[in-house]
């Protein structure tokens, strides 16, 4: 094992445990583990707990118990299986002094080299008779100040069961807080802004190890756990200094506001647009100083390479694989839709909920631009309906979906169980997935803990494309009236002052040839008329608005709004599918005036 650690860059291992202390003459035997003492005093541990050492010494006889003790802690299992020529292990007891010490003499000049440090959950302090987290939070404090310095990788070492809380990031991140306030010393208002800091650093690290004989790919799973917060930790400081190279930069485009107009005019952002995108620059060009081969690299990623090559190669089946991801995006990544500011504009992979249905924008976003001039390539947008994906997960719909893997299931059984029990599937469910004696036909088929498999957006049909003319959508970046209704009006388009110039040109433009079209002296009800034809099989709530002077002046739509904007990919995908569709052809509605 002692060469899967060097494999691992681990070249250190330090153990802090209480079994480790100084043993004192004062102290009680029962202070020790139960199994030691029972062993050392040939069964007689019951008799013997209240005793003092001195006190067993003297009613005993056995001068040199202290040296058997001492010898015997040190060869506890528990530890016996890091103890090796190619490893430099070292012990230390609940002692701050001890701990800070070895600390501070690791040689951490070779950032290649990694050290494990393995902290028993429950430590008693050598100078109290009483356990408490005192002890193990002043050196766990002690840990994280240190942990880039010194390049150390943590492990919380126990024999108890790991807390539930640790099953998610923020009950993880909310147990740290508590232990760390759990010695009652924080009064002001920065100590628990602090104490917020150190927990929200750790979670990542806090990984619990079960106390074995024998190290397991678990073990070595949790290391790769602590590689990865290390390498995470450093975007903090990529964060800060992209943030402060993009307040440069901004100073420097404030002293020349025409360097923004380009983009605004011609490409279709708004200024926060462009600010973002200079953020992005900036933050890849901080990342690849920050990571590059002179520097941090060989500490951070060089370690969690090298890690991952070796921790994947007990699980290499692709298919297996690739429904674990499936099922972890179905049941964390819910929410598809990217928000999108309404004064934003429409663009390529927005979707747009008309009444209870859902539709993708699919024209291209070259083409969908309004430029300096106040127009676009195009007159008429294209839209495809779509749907979610959405099957609740039962224990029928599990079996249906592992059925074609139950032969590679069997050799993975324990990595596949585990798996699914992270994400909320119950033991009993698991084990009648695996079991080849259950009866397919008393599988379940209730929904599993609110749990759904979610899949991306599909289209309702890759023969249906809708066509309407543009302004009736370019209409949702209006301002809505207190009814969430939008009013495409003269007066509503001059009251947006959040659209882009460009757009307002165009939406003054397009919006008196719609009413000269329609005819402004048109009645009511042919207009209502036209209005129903125009918008045929799109199921949109549209009135009229008159003046006083029965002179048609704009629009009012109700029941249309733009829930948000698909990813790039998600959205290039479903147009994929629509192009490819070569067995009909695409029935497509024009729908405009």
């Amino acid at each position: 094992m002692s060469d899967k650690f060097k494999d691992y860059g681990v070249s250190t291992i330090i153990a802090i445990d209480d079994i480790f202390n100084d043993i004192n003459e004062e102290d009680k035997l029962e202070k020790f583990l139960p199994e030691v003492i029972d062993d050392l005093t040939g069964g007689e541990y019951e008799r013997f707990k209240d005793y003092t050492i001195l006190e067993y010494i003297d009613e005993s006889g056995e001068v040199d118990f202290i040296d058997k003790l001492k010898s015997t802690l040190d060869q506890i299992e528990h530890y016996k299986c890091f103890q090796s020529e190619n490893i430099d292990f070292k012990t230390i007891g609940a002692d701050y002094d001890q701990v800070e010490r070895a600390i501070n003499e690791i040689d951490a000049r070779d950032k290649s080299r990694k050290h494990l440090i393995l902290l028993d959950r429950k430590l008693q302090n050598a100078n109290k008779r009483t356990s408490n987290d005192e002890i193990f939070v002043k050196i766990l404090k002690l840990l994280h100040s240190r942990l880039r310095e010194k390049n150390i990788l943590l492990l919380i070492y126990t024999d108890s069961s790991t807390p539930p809380e640790l099953n998610s990031f923020e009950g993880t991140k909310e147990y740290i807080l508590r232990i760390l306030k759990s010695d009652g010393k924080i009064a002001e208002q920065e100590d628990i802004a602090e104490q917020e800091n150190i927990a929200e650093q750790l979670v990542l690290h806090f990984n619990y190890v079960k106390k074995t004989e024998e190290l397991t790919e678990d073990f070595f799973e949790n290391i790769l756990k602590s590689q990865k917060a290390n390498y995470i930790s450093e975007y903090k400081n990529i964060f800060e200094e992209s943030y402060s190279k993009l307040t440069e930069r901004l100073w420097q485009l404030n002293q020349n506001q025409v360097l923004f107009y380009y983009d605004y005019i011609n490409e279709g952002q708004h200024v926060d647009n462009i600010i973002y995108e200079t953020f992005l620059t900036k933050f890849k060009q901080v990342y690849s100083d920050t990571f590059n081969e002179v520097n941090n690299h060989k500490e951070l990623i060089n370690p969690i390479r090298r890690s991952m090559q070796r921790s994947v190669q007990s699980i290499q089946d692709g298919e297996i694989l690739r429904f674990l991801k499936d099922l972890d995006l179905a049941t964390t990544f819910n929410d598809r839709l990217i928000k999108i500011s309404s004064s934003t504009d429409i663009s390529f992979g927005d979707v747009i909920k008309i009444g209870t249905k859902k539709f993708l924008l699919i024209s291209q976003g070259c083409d969908i631009t309004i430029r300096d001039d106040g127009n676009r390539t195009l007159s008429n947008f294209q839209l495809v309906e779509i749907k979610e994906d959405i099957e609740p997960i039962t224990e029928k719909s599990l079996h249906n979906k592992l059925k074609d893997l139950n032969k590679k299931c069997e050799v993975y059984n324990t990595f596949t169980s585990k798996s699914l029990e992270k994400h909320g599937i119950p033991l009993s469910i698991i084990s009648n997935l695996f079991d080849p004696q259950s009866s397919k036909r008393h599988l379940g088929t209730e929904q599993i803990k609110e749990l759904y498999f979610k899949h991306d957006f599909i289209e309702e049909s890759k023969s249906k494309i809708y066509s309407i003319e543009c302004i009736w959508l370019d209409a949702l970046l209006l301002r809505q009236n207190e009814e969430g209704d939008i009013i495409l009006s003269q007066e509503n388009i001059s009251n947006s002052h959040e659209i882009r110039y460009a757009t307002q040109k165009y939406f003054n433009y397009k919006f008196n040839e719609l009413i000269t079209r329609i005819g402004e002296e048109g009645s009511k009800e042919i207009v209502e008329k036209i209005i129903k034809f125009t918008f045929d099989e799109l199921p949109i709530e549209c009135e009229s608005i008159f003046s006083d002077d029965h002179k048609l002046i704009g629009f009012k739509l109700k029941n249309i709004q733009r829930i948000g904007r698909l990813d790039l990919l998600d959205a290039m995908k479903i147009l994929k599918n629509i192009v490819e569709h070569e067995s009909r052809i695409p029935i497509t509605h024009i729908l405009s005036i």
